[in-house]
């Protein structure tokens, strides 16, 4: 979810909690600037109380927290519509009115994947990919769509990620993996059964692990050792279908995808270049 928006909401917020977030969210960019000693006595509570309001929101600080609300209420001001994600369109629109509404969402959902995108973790994501013995990818139903697309590209330029299009055959696959492997992990709750049993086995055998996930709390993201995060936006227990969870994974999946052709990118222009040339002459 977008961070303006969750401030907003004010869910789970102890009381003192919910007056720094209403003090945050009425005075906007004002915040930027300010010191976090100043925030606590303009909203009458102590920079502890700030600070686990922050972490709870999944940030280690209050600067941390700042750098991502700053792009979070541009983005929040800059958008056309608001979209609901759960429910993008209803039972009385018309084709165009849904056809506009799914584009907001497209762009609204990638905007907010962008701005929640840490490019730290990022570069050490692609560096132990490109670094791996073998590169797993785990998940189910809908993620595990965007996973055979995601390995689809990568085989391409003559790298192989391992999957199991027998899910309940994952398992074996994590048995397998040893240390000098990566495994990529999705699962947008954090909370997927099968992914969580995964993750297990793979801590188990030492083997290094990425989740991509929505969820810092989750049980997956505490069984991984790198994260990337999602925007927290959806709610897949009321959603009409999971358009936007889906549109963040497959983003994220393609800039891991296009930073790992970057790193070398003649030899995979070439790469697929020549694997054309060969299949339109068969």
């Amino acid at each position: 979810m977008n961070l303006y928006e969750e401030l907003r909401k004010k869910d789970s917020f102890s009381s003192v909690e919910k007056d720094v977030a209403d003090y945050i969210v009425e005075n906007g960019e004002s915040i930027l600037d300010m010191p976090i000693q100043q925030l606590a006595a303009n909203t009458f509570t102590s920079t502890t109380t700030i600070i686990r309001l922050c972490k709870k929101l999944g940030f280690k600080g209050f600067r941390e927290f700042k750098i991502r609300y700053s792009k979070d209420l541009l983005s929040y001001m800059n958008r056309d519509t608001h979209v609901d994600v759960n429910s993008p369109f209803s039972e009385g629109d018309s084709a165009a009115g849904i056809a506009q509404k799914i584009a907001l969402l497209t762009k609204d959902t990638i905007a907010s994947t962008q701005a929640t995108l840490d490019m730290d973790i990022l570069h050490q994501v692609v560096q132990q990919l490109l670094q791996a013995r073998n590169i797993l990818a785990i998940g189910v139903s809908d993620s595990f769509v965007r996973i055979i697309d995601f390995q689809n590209k990568m085989l391409k330029i003559n790298m192989f990620v391992k999957i199991s299009y027998l899910q309940p055959d994952q398992a074996y696959l994590c048995t397998h993996a040893t240390s000098e492997d990566v495994a990529l992990l999705i699962s947008y709750s954090g909370r997927t059964a099968e992914v969580i049993n995964e993750a297990r086995i793979l801590k188990q055998g030492g083997v290094k692990t990425i989740a991509i996930t929505s969820n810092t709390t989750s049980p997956l993201a505490q069984l991984c050792d790198t994260l990337i995060m999602l925007p927290n936006e959806e709610d897949i227990q009321i959603a009409t279908y999971s358009f936007s969870s889906q549109l963040a994974i497959e983003y994220v999946l393609n800039v891991i995808y296009s930073c790992i052709y970057k790193s070398n990118y003649e030899k995979n222009k070439e790469h697929l270049y020549h694997s054309r040339q060969k299949y339109l002459h068969l």
